[in-house]
């Protein structure tokens, strides 16, 4: 009779351990477990919203007789209700860069300096940078994941109404929270709250720089808006009729003009009695008009996130820098 010294083949692995987080994963989410349930439920609750509401949005207008009936005949109560809508939600992720800015951005490394855990965990076994790196991806987790996600829902169901808004794209209530942009707007507020943190070193502190930091942002943003591109022009004859292709661009600066070009004014001539006789004598024909056309909003809107992005790639170069010369 022999005895088994060995185990019997097929038994080893066969039974594996539960996928769970450890080490600074672990660390990551108990530090910020109720921020993170925060940010999944309202990113839920969002979505939700944003789906039903561009369902009942098709729904309200299709029943007024679009698109056999053209977007201007709809019934104007269903067009206001479909406004009233996005007057609503607007608001609300307008402000998502400044709240997680200053609730996710700011506190993410300040806490932990506040607290002493900043230098509590980098002394031990785990290397500053492995540790600056986890709450990096924390942060950008946090903040990333919500508007990447109500951003591109909210394109899409702007895009199936514009038809029926006003046509003013540039604008930042829709310019910004659509497209690449309201992900970018907020990465660059929170990664900006973050270098805030690390300096202040304290978490009110590090939320009111924040605040003040995204004011800021979103002011100097609407001076760069416009030169994200470079706006065309359009001259037609001045006794006719205002250009189709010109219904849905934004228009920046309108004058008259000359057959050869010359620009005047858009009131020239308009205080004179013989307004004719005026035109005729400064030879003006045109009318012109300089715009945006729609077509240029997707190419505007990556630009300006490529600009935000370089500039937030520099601020986490900036923190990374710091942390790593500087004790915490």
């Amino acid at each position: 009779m022999s005895t088994l010294t060995h185990t019997p083949a097929g038994t080893t692995g066969s039974r594996r351990s539960p996928l769970r987080m450890r080490g600074l994963a672990w660390l990551m989410f108990r530090q910020h477990r109720a921020m993170f349930l925060m940010v999944a439920a309202f990113t839920v609750l969002g979505a939700v919203w944003l789906v039903y509401q561009r369902a009942a949005s098709l729904d309200a207008v299709r029943g007024a007789g679009w698109p056999g009936r053209s977007a201007d005949k709809v019934d104007s109560g269903v067009v206001l209700a479909i406004h009233s809508k996005l007057e609503k939600t607007v608001p609300i992720l307008s402000a998502l860069p400044v709240i997680l800015g200053v609730f996710c951005g700011a506190p993410l490394i300040a806490s932990d300096q506040e607290q002493g855990t900043a230098q509590l965990a980098t002394t031990q076994s785990v290397p500053r940078k492995r540790w600056l790196s986890y709450k990096l991806g924390t942060g950008l987790i946090l903040v990333l994941l919500p508007t990447i996600v109500l951003g591109s829902l909210f394109t899409w169901w702007w895009r199936a109404v514009r038809v029926f808004g006003e046509g003013d794209w540039m604008q930042g209530t829709v310019f910004d929270n659509t497209g690449p942009m309201l992900a970018a707007l907020t990465l660059f507020t929170a990664v900006g709250g973050i270098a805030i943190g690390l300096i202040a070193r304290r978490v009110l502190a590090a939320m009111v720089g924040t605040f003040l930091f995204a004011v800021v942002t979103q002011v100097a943003w609407s001076f760069v808006r416009p030169e994200l591109a470079t706006p065309r022009r359009i001259s037609y004859p001045i006794d006719a009729e205002f250009p189709a292709k010109l219904s849905d661009a934004v228009q920046m600066d309108n004058w008259v003009s000359t057959a050869s070009g010359e620009l005047f004014g858009y009131g020239t001539c308009v205080q004179e009695e013989k307004y004719e006789a005026c035109l005729a004598d400064k030879g003006i024909v045109n009318a012109t008009v300089e715009y945006f056309g729609y077509d240029q909003m997707p190419a505007m809107q990556w630009t300006g996130a490529g600009i935000l992005g370089g500039l937030s790639a520099l601020l986490i170069a900036f923190i990374v820098v710091r942390v790593g010369r500087r004790p915490l």
